[in-house]
C-alpha cells in the first residue's frame, strides 16, 4: 500500500527534478498514466520499456501527422474552453493513429493515446517537443527499471491473475 505510491511519486519527482534543472517542459500529464502502469502493473506488456518508449513514440507522431492532415497547427491551443473544430478532428484522427500503429507495432501504451492528445490539442505541437516528450518518457523508463523490480519482487499485480494478495 505505501510502496507503490512513493514508487509512481519518484518517477515523477525523476521527471520534474529534470524539468526544473534544464528548465524544458519535462513534466507533462500523460506521465502520470505511464508512472502508475510502471508501477502497478510491471509485468503487463504495456509496461515493458518497448512499450512505453514505442507508444509514446507513436503517440507523439499520429499528434504531429493528425496536425498536418488536420491542418490544425495555426487552430488555437484547447484549453479549456469549446475546441475549434480542427482541433476535433485533430484529436480524433490522433487517437484513431495511435491505437492503429501501436496495435501494428504490438506496443500497446494506454499513456500514449494522452501524449497524443498533449500533440493534437496543441498544448506540446513544437517541433523540439518532441524531444522533451521522449526524452522525459526513457528518462522515466530507466528510472523505473529497480522500481518495477521491487514491485515484481514484492508481488505486483500480474496480468492474469490480478493484484497480488
Amino acid at each position: 500500500m505505501l510502496l507503490a505510491p512513493l514508487c509512481e511519486g519518484a518517477l515523477i519527482l525523476v521527471a520534474a527534478l529534470a524539468a526544473r534543472e534544464t528548465h524544458q517542459p519535462l513534466l507533462f500529464a500523460s506521465l502520470g498514466p505511464t508512472a502508475f502502469e510502471l508501477i502497478e502493473a510491471p509485468k503487463r506488456q504495456s509496461a515493458r520499456a518497448w512499450n512505453v518508449i514505442a507508444g509514446h513514440t507513436i503517440g507523439v507522431l499520429s499528434g504531429f501527422a493528425a496536425l498536418g492532415i488536420t491542418h490544425a497547427w495555426a487552430a488555437p491551443v484547447v484549453g479549456g474552453g469549446a475546441p475549434v473544430l480542427a482541433r476535433v478532428w485533430a484529436a480524433v484522427l490522433a487517437v484513431v493513429l495511435t491505437v492503429f500503429g501501436t496495435l501494428l507495432l504490438q506496443a500497446t501504451q494506454p499513456a500514449a493515446i494522452s501524449t497524443s492528445l498533449l500533440v493534437s490539442l496543441g498544448t506540446m505541437q513544437r517541433g523540439r517537443d518532441v524531444l522533451f516528450i521522449l526524452g522525459s518518457v526513457v528518462l522515466m523508463t530507466v528510472a523505473a527499471r529497480p522500481l518495477r523490480r521491487l514491485r515484481v519482487a514484492e508481488g505486483a499485480e500480474d496480468e492474469q491473475s490480478g493484484p497480488a494478495q
